[in-house]
């Protein structure tokens, strides 16, 4: 909090002056709720005077006038090709590039062409996941095997045991 009083010591961080030295700009209509700061009323009457003077000055004139100076100027020069050596550091040639970008360049060729061999399955580590999935495929055969023999012994054990109770009766 500021003091209050005679004090005249200063509040820590000098404390926030938005509003001070504002005064309300007059105009010959009255006040219209714009507030300049001191010192500046000449350049915002200026400026407001300018552009009473634009909007005027538009109203005025016909939309042929401004066709017509649309139309009398030249049209403008195409843009110069300038070529920005930074913009596109993959297309420019690996002389112009850095280090770290030739770096990170080879090594997303090398990555890319490392899953192409790994897709085709000519990696070490494609080849381990080929012959580890061949492995687990013989044993889930082998077990569909098994269950079918099983399933098929039950249904022969049922059937035995459905003629032997029809023999009792």
């Amino acid at each position: 909090m500021a003091p209050r009083g005679k004090s005249k010591k200063p509040t820590r961080g000098g404390g926030k002056h938005f509003s001070r030295g504002l005064r309300p700009l007059d105009d010959a209509d009255g006040f219209d709720g714009v507030v300049v700061p001191e010192g500046e009323g000449d350049a915002a009457t200026s400026w407001r005077e300018r552009r009473k003077s634009i909007s005027s000055a538009s109203d005025d004139s016909d939309n042929e006038s401004v066709n017509s100076n649309r139309q009398e100027s030249p049209p403008p020069p195409p843009p110069v090709a300038v070529g920005n050596l930074n913009r596109n550091p993959t297309e420019s040639s690996g002389a112009q590039l850095s280090r770290r970008e030739r770096e990170a360049m080879q090594a997303a060729a090398a990555k890319e062409r490392y899953w192409k061999l790994h897709a085709e399955g000519k990696t070490d580590q494609a080849k381990a996941d080929l012959a580890r999935l061949a492995i687990i495929k013989k044993e889930r055969e082998e077990k569909a095997r098994q269950r079918k023999a099983e399933q098929e012994a039950k249904a022969a054990e049922q059937a035995a045991r459905a003629e032997a109770q029809g023999r009792r009766k």
